[in-house]
């Protein structure tokens, strides 16, 4: 992700989220070391985004965002095999992120890569109220997981290029 993706990103983000983040938050994010964020592009369109915050050994994903009217066709999967890929080259030992209780698809998404839910944050998120589930994908270095991510990888039929 660059710069001057920032205003196709808050335009999906502005679809998906209650709280989208601003342009100042976007640049701040872009200008950080221990960030990793990517874009998805079909048909030279810009479809979805993903990052992560690297903290220690842990990567965090901090967003994950696919325009509704392309969802279900296999972005925010690609782009959480790329977010992966690079926490293991990156050395993370293990993978976190947040989702809200209401929201089962996503949850069935991380699930798929091994995430697993370790607890809940009450009132996590706002507009409307819900809890956010803690997730966490431990052992992120060991070739079952890498067979794992090569698995959905393979099965992708999604042209998108992240």
């Amino acid at each position: 992700m660059a710069t001057r993706h920032i205003d196709a990103v808050r335009t999906i983000d502005e679809a998906v989220y209650a709280n989208p983040w601003g342009v100042a938050n976007w640049r701040n994010e872009l200008a950080s070391a221990d960030r990793h964020h990517i874009v998805a592009i079909e048909d030279d369109i810009l479809v979805g985004h993903a990052g992560l915050l690297f903290v220690l050994e842990e990567a965090h994903v901090t967003t994950v965002a696919v325009d509704p009217s392309r969802e279900g066709k296999g972005i925010a999967t690609a782009m959480l095999v790329d977010l992966l890929g690079e926490a293991r080259a990156h050395g993370s030992t293990g993978a976190t992120l947040e989702v809200r209780a209401a929201d089962k698809r996503p949850q069935r998404l991380y699930g798929r890569f091994g995430f697993r839910p370790v607890g809940v944050r009450k009132d996590y998120y706002s507009t409307p109220i819900d809890d956010g589930i803690v997730m966490w994908l431990t052992d992120l270095q060991d070739a079952e997981v890498g067979d794992r991510i090569s698995e959905i990888a393979a099965a992708l039929t999604h042209s998108t290029e992240v």
